[in-house]
This record gives structure tokens, C-alpha cells and sequence, in this order.
């Protein structure tokens, strides 16, 4: 119920991002797999950390023990990529580690950690990568690659490399690769996870980058950054539909083109630019891709570039014969027994509690201006209905009761009686414009009032309105309200016309008749024998 309560809050645009994230979030079935395979490898390392330490203890056993942790061979291991950041989406197999030496790693200690890793897991080791390859036997079948990598890399390239390397060092690409991926974790808990939607925004595009070839390129480090830019630069909070729509308009005004300002990575001491892997062929069909992108936003189309096949049903908020509210998403057999007892509900609420998100469409409009006849069409389990009536809220009454009528279900009691309504409320209004002078405000208060009464409409003997009698009588009357008093859901008004008539009424359309009828019996002749009528209102019109 609280998360039906929350989408119904959320923008058109959250909505439909926050159900493609529900899409494309990890199962918790995958989530506690992945939490699995990390903490048993993380065990895993650290006692071989410590066995590598005591045979090191052995040989040097009266040695001071300054800095004991920077002596260790093995000073600690680091959850970075997808792991670190929480971007996993569903169906991500691959993670990453890194394992921070004290010195430069070797072959050499990459298979002495590889070997004492086989006796608790299944391993394979690999030089080119400078890791160690773990795969999980289960059946979400995980691989965990294990970098090994040492602040020492980093900082003789800094020096020049002035320093003599080991003969079996591994590849120093490899290894300052893993370095940046630290710094990269580091950067990512320290300035995206406080950002608004930022996270969700991520795994939004990067479900993208994998269904669109075009955005392929991007996913990754490059992508991270220019959603940390586009919205760390708004003014004020967005939400998560706001947020990707702003992501697309930095890419879509040009920022990864060959002219354009670019992405600098924040992570490196010298200025670099994050996308200059990027062709230039690259960067221009991702730019175009964007602003294709932005177009279908703009004409309501954002869920054919999210990759859904239609628009998420929002659940509606109804009202029920008891006044409660309640969402209803689908509808059982309980749902339809109350919705057979509630009198006050037309075809349309109805229907609409029977099928949610039907979308009605005007086909035609026909007739002359002054009486015209609108054809309004649904489509409901492949088939097709339509209807007409004298209005485009009488064609959709008309058209939902005969869906209704079709599926067996029961009509709203005001389906027709509404739609038969407007045609003479139609023709009514255009005799009574015709036929008075009086002012518009009084009259479409005075037929508002009896829409609202349950009394039916306050008419004179010769069956006119009051306020239209008088204003025959004498024009340009002014009527004032000269007090009101009581609380919001029980007002009284005192009005005053011309010569002083007061009149109390605690409707705020009533009062208008009343006072009329008392300056009618009071100065114009009539004396007491002007009586007034009540006509009874429709069932169901209140």
C-alpha cells in the first residue's frame, strides 16, 4: 500500500523511471549471491595474509615491530567497480577486488596467493590480467577477479621510474589501472551516493549503454562523471525522471563533441579528459542518439527510450460509496460486489475500477456548432467501442456503458440520465439566453446551486427563477453580502439587494433566489400570494 501511495505522488516521468529501475534492479537472490562470493574471498585473503605474515615472523623473530602494517605482504583488500558503488544491475556476473601490496607485485607472489587461495576456493590464476580469477559453482555461476596492485607503481612512475623493477613484476598498466579504480570507488562514496537520484539515474543509463550499441562506448567511469556533473550543477533537488532528462540534455548540447567543454577526470593530477578514448565518430552518435532521445521525451514517448513496451498504469485514487480511499489495481470478486452496491458511481468510474488506464479518443465531431455530436472509442481486449452523445463527457458515459452492457457488468445508475442531461441542459441554456437579460454570474451560480441541492431548483408561480424575474422587474440590481458566518462545511450568508431586502441562507447559491423572492413579494405587486416551487432533482444528480 506505502508503495502504491508513493507512485501515485511521483511525477509522470519518476514513474516510468522508477518501474524500469524495479526492471533492472538485482533480485535479492542475486544480491545475497554476490554478497556471498565477496565476503568468502575477503576471509579467504586475509588468512593467507596471515600465513604469508607468521613464515615472515619465523625468520625474523627479534626484529622491532614498527609499522607492522606496512610490512605485511599483503596491507589489504578493496571492494571497487559495481561492487563498491552499488550499481549492479540484474544479470551482472562480473566483479572486481583489489588486493594492495606492500611492494611491486610479482608472478612470483601472484601464485604463492593463488595456491594458498585453491585450498578454500577455486581459482585460476592470470598473468596477463594481474589478477586471480575466482568462479562461484553455484548456479548464479559469479567470477570475482582479484587485482593485485601497490601504491609503489604509481609513485616511481611519478619519479621516473628511477627505481630497478623486479624482473617478474606484472604489468604495470594492469596495476595503475587498479590504483585508478580505488580512487575511482573513493570518489564515487564521497561525491555521487549524497546526490539525489544520482545512483538510480546511473543504472538507468547503464541498462541503456547495454540495449543501445550507440551508448556502448560511454558506460563506465565516463559515465559516472557526467551524471555526478549534470546534476551536482541544478540549482535545486530533482527527481529521477527530471534527473535523466537533464543527463540527456548536458550529452544531447554537445559536451562530448571534439568542440565542446568535455568531461575532466577528477581522479588524475594532470588535466585529463575521461572520454578522450572516445573517436570522433563516437561522440557525434551519441550526441545525436541524445537528442533523439530528448525529442521522444518532449512528445511523451520516454518509455520507448527507457526500452519499455508501454507506459506504467498509475494506480488511481477512488472513491468509494463509504468515502474511504482506496487504490485498486486490479479488481476481485470481493472489489466487484461493492462496486455492483455503490450507487453513486457512473459507467466510466466503473469501468475504470473494472480495467484501469483505458485511454479514450475522440474519432469524430459532427453536426452543427451550436448542437454538435461528438464520437468518442475505446479499445478493450482487441475490440473496439464507440458511442455518440451531445458532448464529449456524454460520448465517453455512453461508449464505457456499452463496454460495460458487453462485459456483463453492472451500468452506473448516471450513465444516461447525465448524458440525456447535457442534451436538454444544452438546449435550455440556449432558450434561457435568448429569452433573458439577466447576468451570466447569477445564472451559473443559480444552476450550479441546483446540481448541488438535493432540493431541486427555486422557481416562482409562473415557474421562472427568481433572480430572472427580478432582473425583468428591475434592471441592474446590486446584491451584496453584507455578513457570513460559520465554519467551512456549514456557512450562513446574509445578502442585501437595493432597497435593503436581507435574507439569511446557508448556501452560498440559495441566498440569490431567497432574497429575490422576498423583493418580489415585498415591492413589485405581488403581495403574499407568490409562492415558489420545488422541482425534484433527478436520482443520482447530487
Amino acid at each position: 500500500m506505502d508503495n502504491l501511495e508513493s507512485l501515485t505522488n511521483l511525477r509522470p516521468y519518476d514513474r516510468l523511471v522508477m518501474a524500469k529501475h524495479s526492471e533492472v534492479y538485482p533480485s535479492p537472490e542475486e544480491l545475497e549471491a554476490v554478497q556471498t562470493i565477496v565476503s568468502h574471498v575477503e576471509c579467504a585473503l586475509k588468512s593467507v595474509s596471515d600465513q604469508m605474515d607468521t613464515r615472515k615472523d619465523d625468520k625474523e623473530t627479534t626484529e622491532a615491530v614498527n609499522d607492522n602494517a606496512q610490512e605485511r605482504v599483503l596491507r589489504g583488500v578493496m571492494r571497487v567497480g559495481l561492487v563498491a558503488k552499488g550499481l549492479l544491475l540484474k544479470g551482472d556476473k562480473d566483479l572486481e577486488l583489489v588486493l594492495l601490496c606492500s611492494n611491486k607485485p610479482t608472478i612470483t607472489l601472484l601464485k604463492q596467493v593463488a595456491e594458498k587461495l585453491t585450498a578454500q576456493l577455486e581459482v585460476e590464476m592470470s598473468v596477463l590480467d594481474a589478477g586471480i580469477v575466482v568462479t562461484s559453482t553455484k548456479e548464479s555461476a559469479l567470477t570475482l577477479i582479484i587485482h593485485l596492485t601497490s601504491p609503489l607503481v604509481r609513485a616511481e612512475q611519478e619519479k621516473m621510474r628511477t627505481v630497478n623493477d623486479p624482473p617478474d613484476v606484472l604489468d604495470r598498466q594492469k596495476c595503475l589501472t587498479a590504483l585508478a579504480s580505488l580512487r575511482h570507488a573513493k570518489w564515487f562514496q564521497a561525491k555521487v551516493n549524497d546526490l539525489t537520484s544520482a545512483v538510480i539515474v546511473i543504472r538507468i543509463l547503464r541498462d541503456l549503454c547495454i540495449r543501445v550499441p550507440t551508448w556502448t562506448p560511454l558506460s563506465g567511469w565516463p559515465l559516472e562523471l557526467l551524471v555526478e556533473k549534470a546534476i551536482s550543477t541544478s540549482e535545486r533537488p530533482m527527481g529521477t525522471g527530471e534527473s535523466l532528462r537533464r543527463v540527456l540534455e548536458c550529452v544531447a548540447s554537445g559536451i562530448l563533441l571534439e568542440d565542446g567543454p568535455g568531461i575532466k577526470d577528477p581522479c588524475e593530477k594532470d588535466p585529463v579528459g575521461a572520454t578522450a578514448y572516445l573517436t570522433v565518430q563516437q561522440c557525434e552518435d551519441i550526441t545525436q542518439s541524445a537528442q533523439f532521445a530528448l525529442r521522444l521525451c518532449a512528445f511523451g514517448q520516454m518509455h520507448k527510450v527507457l526500452g519499455m513496451d508501454s507506459k506504467p498504469v498509475k494506480p488511481r485514487k477512488l472513491m468509494g460509496a463509504g468515502g474511504k480511499e482506496g487504490y485498486h489495481v486490479t479488481l476481485s470478486s470481493k472489489g466487484l460486489s461493492s462496486l455492483t452496491d455503490d450507487l453513486t458511481m457512473n459507467a466510466v468510474m466503473r469501468l475504470n475500477q473494472y480495467r484501469p488506464g483505458l485511454e479514450y479518443r475522440l474519432t469524430s465531431q459532427t453536426g452543427p456548432v451550436h448542437e454538435p455530436v461528438f464520437t468518442m472509442a475505446v479499445d478493450l481486449n482487441g475490440k473496439t467501442y464507440e458511442a455518440t452523445g451531445p458532448s464529449k463527457r456524454a460520448a465517453k458515459l455512453n461508449v464505457a456503458t456499452k463496454v460495460l452492457q458487453d462485459l456483463g457488468l453492472p451500468i452506473g445508475s448516471e450513465s444516461k440520465s447525465e448524458s440525456s442531461g447535457d442534451a436538454e441542459g444544452s438546449q435550455e441554456s440556449v432558450k434561457a439566453a435568448a429569452t433573458s437579460s439577466t447576468t451570466s454570474e447569477d445564472v451559473t451560480c443559480l444552476s450550479s446551486c441546483c446540481e448541488q441541492t438535493g432540493q431541486g431548483p427555486i422557481l416562482t408561480k409562473n415557474g421562472k427563477n427568481p433572480v430572472m424575474e427580478l432582473n425583468e422587474k428591475r434592471r441592474s440590481l446590486k446584491y451584496e453580502l453584507s455578513a457570513e458566518t460559520g465554519g467551512s462545511h456549514e456557512k450562513c450568508f446574509v445578502m442585501e439587494v437595493s432597497q435593503q431586502y436581507v435574507c439569511i441562507e446557508n448556501n452560498n447559491c440559495t441566498k440569490y433566489c431567497y432574497v429575490c423572492v422576498i423583493c418580489l413579494n415585498s415591492c413589485l405587486g405581488f403581495g403574499k400570494t407568490l409562492t415558489f416551487l420545488t422541482r425534484k432533482a433527478p436520482f443520482g444528480s447530487d
